[in-house]
């Protein structure tokens, strides 16, 4: 594995519920995107703050990663951000939440 994996949203999205919990939903876009939706249990941390801030995601480095943006461009910035910290299980969802079509949640 390179630095992180693709997950394609729209598979993601059918994915069983216990599936989807085998993973730390990180959700890296801007403060009003998450609050006008996000993935259920989505931490919230947006990219350009993930230098500063990956320190939080820490009591999570050996478990998978799954980093969540509007179309998967962000989400791999903060991937790289995260490997270059030493986190190895890295995923980003492709397509992001532009094609995420299971639940979520509003602020």
């Amino acid at each position: 594995m390179g630095k992180y994996q693709d997950i394609e949203a729209r598979e993601f999205s059918l994915a069983p519920e216990d599936e989807r919990n085998r993973y730390v939903l990180v959700d890296v876009r801007t403060d009003e995107e998450y609050r006008d939706g996000h993935i259920p249990n989505a931490l919230h941390i947006p990219h350009d703050q993930m230098e500063t801030r990956y320190q939080e995601l820490e009591r999570f480095k050996e478990q998978k990663i799954l980093l969540i943006c509007r179309s998967g461009r962000r989400s791999v910035m903060a991937a790289h951000v995260l490997a270059d910290a030493g986190f190895q299980h890295l995923y980003n969802l492709k397509g992001g939440m532009l094609e995420w079509t299971g639940p979520v949640e509003k602020e």
